[in-house]
């Protein structure tokens, strides 16, 4: 028998204050010392546009260039989320 395990992410860009940063709610148990994590936070950062990530509980931020529309990168991030 074999199991396998996978974190399912409501992947949902979510509107913030500031409009070059759009936050995404998780599950609280996708701690930082967790590789996926690190890999996520890898992908993410790799694509062009995307200045930083930030995990807090429950959550993680996207921090886009200014010069950068969401629409360019909403699916490159949506496929990133894809294949957790």
């Amino acid at each position: 028998m074999i199991f396998i395990l996978k974190y399912i992410i409501n992947m949902e860009l979510i509107d913030t204050p500031n409009p070059n940063a759009k936050k995404i709610l998780i599950d609280k148990s996708f701690s930082n010392e967790d590789s996926k994590h690190r890999v996520l936070e890898e992908n993410l950062k790799s694509l062009k546009g995307i200045s930083s990530v930030f995990f807090g509980p429950g959550f993680l931020t996207i921090l886009k260039d200014e010069d950068i529309k969401w629409e360019s990168i909403t699916e490159d991030i949506t496929i990133i989320f894809d294949k957790l």
